[in-house]
C-alpha cells in the first residue's frame, strides 16, 4: 500500500509566523502579488490593529486569478507558476516566488476570505474563506478541505484579501513601517513604474507627501553609474547647477575584468547639509533633513519593485558610513545622501531573493553589483580628494603669499610706532613669531612621521616581494644540505650537524614570515568594509606571526569566550591592531634579560552588546612614559621606535566604532591593552 508524506499544520506556523517575522514585511508580499497581476494601483486598509481582532484588506485592480490559477498557483506552497523571465501582459517582470511570504501575511489572522475576479472571464468571482483553527484542530494539513465559490459580479478585474482576527497587533512604528516600504515599493521617485501601493491611514499622506517632495535639485553632487550587459561599467559625476564634473570608464572603475551581474545603475545624490548650502535655496535645511531621515541611503529596485532591508535606516549595505570615517570630508553617507541600485533586467536570473525575504543571496552576483557601486562610490571619492588637494597646494601657495605681505605691513606700522615702544613690540612680535615657527615645526614633524612611515610599508611592501626568489633558494639549500648530510653521515647527522640545519630551517621560517607579514597585511581586499569573524581573524593573524614568535621565544596563549564573534570592519584594521600589540609586547621583552619566560595572553569577553580584545604580556610593564602619554604619535621609550603602533590601535579600534585603552597596573606585571569593539551579531 503506498503512502505518502504529511505535514503537521504547525509547518504553516514555521513557514509563516517564524520566517517572515515583521507583520508589515508580510503584507507587503501581497502588494508584490498585486504587482505580478499587473495592477495599477494596490490599496492596504487597516481597521482596528492596535489590538488583537482587528483586520487588514488588501485590493488591487490586477487581473485576478481564475479557478485554475488559484487551485495550481496561489494554493501550492514553495512552488510558484510564474517565469521569471517572461514578461506580463503590461511588460513586467515577475518578482513573487514560491509564495512563502504571502502565507506570513495570511497567517496574521484567524479567517482569510479572497475574493479575485479573473481579467479573461468578466462577470465572475472566485471566492473561498481559510479558517486556520479548522487547520490547527488537524492532524495534517491535507485533511482540511477549502471550498472555492464562485458568483456573478459587476466588478471590474482585481482580487480582494481579507485577513480578520488579528492575532497580532500592529503599533504605531508597524505602520509607519509598512507605510514607508509601500510608498517605496516601486520607486516614488521617476513614477515611471505604472504601478502605485497606498496604505489608508492619516499617516500615510504626510509621509508621502514628503517622500514624494524630491529635493534632488539641492544636491551638491550627483554620480551617475551603468554597468552594461557585458560587464563594462562608466560613471560620471555632475555638479548641483548640472554641470559635468568627472567622467570615468571601466578602466578608471575597476582593474580586474569584467564584472559578473545583470546591467544595474546607479544613481546618487550627494548634499551638503549646512546652513551656508542652503542660504539661497528654495528649501530649507530643515526641510532636507526631514526628507533624507525618510528615505535617504540607496535603495535596490529589483525589476521594478524595491527590495528590502538595502536602503532602510541602518542597513548600510555599501558600508557608506564606514567608508566616510576614513575621508569625511569627501564621501557621501546614509544621512546626507540618497541612492537607487536599479537592476531591470535579469535574463540569466542571477539574482535571487532569500526565503525569508530580508534581501539577496549573496551569491557572487550580487557581491559583484555591492562592487560595482562600491567601486563608483570610491572613484568619485578619489577624484574630489584630487580637487580638493589642488586647493590645498592653491591655498597653501596663496597663504604664503599672504604671510609674507602680512609681515612686510606689520612692519611698515611697527615703523610708525615711536622708538621708546617699538622694542616691546618688536620682542613681543619675536615671541610669537618663535612659538609659531615651534607649532609649525610640531605639525610637520608629525606630517614627516606619517609620511616616512608610509614610505617604509611601501619599500617594506617591495622588498619582501623581491626577497621570495632568495629566500627560496635558501629553503631549497637547507632541504639539499639535509638531505646529503643525512645520507653520508648517517648515524652521526644529528650529533654534528643537525642542529645547525634545525636552526638553518628555523631561521629560513622566521625570513618566511617576515616577508609574507608586509604583502599579507597589504592586500587589498582586506581594506575592504565586511563582516569579520573576530575569533578566525585573531588565528590567522598569529598563525602569520607564528614563525617570527617561536624565533623570539615567544608563547602566545589564547582564551576565546564560548560564542564566534563578528563586527564589521576591514580586515586590514583588526589585524593593524593585533600587530601593533604583539609587536609591542616583543618590544617590551627586548628590553628585559630577566625574564624566564615570554609570554603573551590575547582574550575575548563579552560585555552586553560590546567586546572586549584582551592583549596581556609579562614584560617589564609601561616604564619611563606617562600613561597617557603612550597613545601619542612619537611618545616611545624603544630605542628607535616610531612612537605610533599604540597611535595607530586607538585610531583604528575608533574607526571601527569602538575604544582602546590600557587596564590597571596588577601584581603579575607586565602590560594589559583592551580594545572595547561594538559586536554585530553571533554566528
Amino acid at each position: 500500500m503506498a503512502e505518502r508524506l504529511k505535514f503537521a499544520p504547525s509547518i504553516l506556523a514555521r513557514l509563516g509566523e517564524e520566517l517572515v517575522p515583521h507583520p508589515d514585511q508580510g503584507i507587503l508580499e501581497l502588494a508584490k502579488n498585486a504587482y505580478d497581476a499587473d495592477a495599477r494601483w494596490c490599496r492596504v486598509t487597516l481597521n482596528d490593529v492596535t489590538r488583537w481582532g482587528g483586520t487588514v484588506a488588501v485590493t488591487d485592480d490586477g487581473d485576478g486569478m481564475t479557478l485554475q490559477q488559484i487551485r495550481e498557483g496561489w494554493l501550492i506552497l514553495g512552488r510558484s507558476e510564474k517565469d521569471p523571465s517572461r514578461r506580463t501582459r503590461l511588460g513586467r517582470l515577475p518578482v513573487g516566488q514560491k509564495g512563502l511570504g504571502r502565507l506570513a501575511a495570511l497567517r496574521l489572522g484567524r479567517r482569510v476570505v479572497l475574493a479575485t475576479r479573473p481579467v479573461s472571464e468578466p462577470g465572475v468571482e472566485y471566492w473561498m474563506e481559510i479558517d486556520w483553527e479548522r487547520f490547527d484542530k488537524a492532524d495534517a494539513v491535507e485533511d482540511v478541505a477549502l471550498i472555492i465559490h464562485h458568483r456573478l459580479t459587476s466588478k471590474p478585474s482585481g482580487t480582494s484579501i481579507t485577513i480578520s482576527h488579528l492575532s497580532t497587533a500592529l503599533g504605531r512604528m508597524d505602520t509607519k513601517r509598512l507605510a514607508r516600504s509601500l510608498i517605496l515599493l516601486a520607486d516614488p521617485f521617476k513614477s515611471t513604474r505604472g504601478f502605485r501601493a497606498e496604505l489608508i491611514t492619516d499617516d500615510f499622506r504626510d509621509l508621502e507627501n514628503l517622500v514624494r517632495s524630491g529635493y534632488f535639485a539641492e544636491a551638491h553632487y550627483r554620480l551617475s553609474a551603468t554597468l552594461d550587459s557585458d560587464g563594462s561599467a562608466t560613471a560620471e559625476v555632475t555638479d548641483h547647477q548640472g554641470n559635468l564634473k568627472w567622467k570615468a570608464g571601466h578602466n578608471d572603475l575597476r582593474e580586474s575584468g569584467p564584472y559578473r551581474a545583470p546591467p544595474a545603475t546607479l544613481e546618487l545624490w550627494e548634499f551638503r547639509l549646512t546652513g551656508e548650502s542652503f542660504s539661497h535655496s528654495k528649501a530649507t535645511l530643515g526641510e532636507v533633513k526631514n526628507w533624507l531621515r525618510e528615505v535617504g541611503g540607496v535603495h535596490f529596485y529589483y525589476r521594478g519593485l524595491r527590495v528590502r532591508p538595502y536602503g532602510d535606516r541602518g542597513h548600510d549595505w555599501l558600508e557608506m558610513n564606514l567608508r566616510r570615517v576614513r575621508s569625511p570630508e569627501q564621501r557621501p553617507s546614509t544621512n546626507n545622501s540618497i541612492g537607487l541600485v536599479i537592476v531591470d533586467d535579469d535574463p540569466d536570473n542571477l539574482l535571487g531573493e532569500k526565503t525569508d525575504r530580508s534581501g539577496f543571496i549573496e551569491n557572487r552576483a550580487f557581491s559583484e553589483i555591492r562592487d560595482f557601486a562600491g567601486d563608483a562610490l570610491d572613484w568619485m571619492a578619489h577624484r574630489r580628494v584630487g580637487e580638493r588637494d589642488r586647493k590645498r597646494r592653491k591655498q597653501r601657495h596663496t597663504g604664503q603669499e599672504r604671510v609674507a605681505g602680512a609681515r612686510k605691513d606689520m612692519e611698515k606700522a611697527v615703523a610708525q610706532i615711536p622708538e621708546d615702544q617699538r622694542k616691546d613690540v618688536q620682542a613681543a612680535m619675536q615671541q610669537l613669531e618663535k612659538a609659531r615657527e615651534n607649532e609649525r615645526e610640531s605639525i610637520l614633524s608629525d606630517l614627516q612621521l606619517y609620511r616616512t612611515l608610509s614610505t617604509v610599508g611601501t619599500t617594506a611592501s617591495v622588498f619582501a616581494h623581491e626577497a621570495a626568489g632568495p629566500l627560496n633558494r635558501i629553503e631549497r639549500l637547507a632541504n639539499t644540505i639535509e638531505h646529503r648530510c643525512r645520507n653520508t653521515l648517517a648515524a652521526d647527522y644529528q650529533p654534528t650537524i643537525g642542529g645547525p640545519v634545525r636552526l638553518l630551517h628555523r631561521a629560513a621560517r622566521a625570513l618566511r614570515s617576515f616577508v609574507r607579514l608586509p604583502l599579507t597585511l597589504l592586500q587589498r581586499e582586506k581594506r575592504r568594509i565586511r563582516t569579520i569573524n573576530l575569533h578566525q581573524a585573531i588565528d590567522e593573524v598569529l598563525e602569520l606571526f607564528d614563525p617570527f614568535l617561536a624565533d623570539s621565544d615567544v608563547t602566545v596563549k589564547t582564551e576565546y569566550v564560548d560564542a564566534s564573534f563578528r563586527v564589521q570592519g576591514r580586515t586590514a584594521s583588526l589585524e593593524a591592531i593585533l600587530a601593533n600589540l604583539i609587536t609591542n609586547s616583543i618590544s617590551a621583552f627586548q628590553r628585559s634579560d630577566t625574564l624566564e619566560s615570554r609570554e603573551i595572553l590575547i582574550r575575548t569577553v563579552q560585555s552586553g552588546d560590546r567586546m572586549l580584545l584582551s592583549v596581556r604580556d609579562n614584560g617589564p610593564g609601561i616604564r619611563g612614559i606617562a600613561r597617557n602619554d603612550i597613545w601619542n604619535p612619537g611618545q616611545t621609550t624603544t630605542p628607535g621606535g616610531t612612537g605610533i603602533g599604540l597611535t595607530i590601535v586607538r585610531d583604528e579600534a575608533a574607526d571601527i566604532g569602538g575604544r582602546a585603552y590600557l587596564a590597571p597596573d596588577t601584581e603579575e606585571g607586565g602590560a594589559e591593552f583592551i580594545v572595547e569593539l561594538p559586536l554585530l551579531g553571533l554566528n
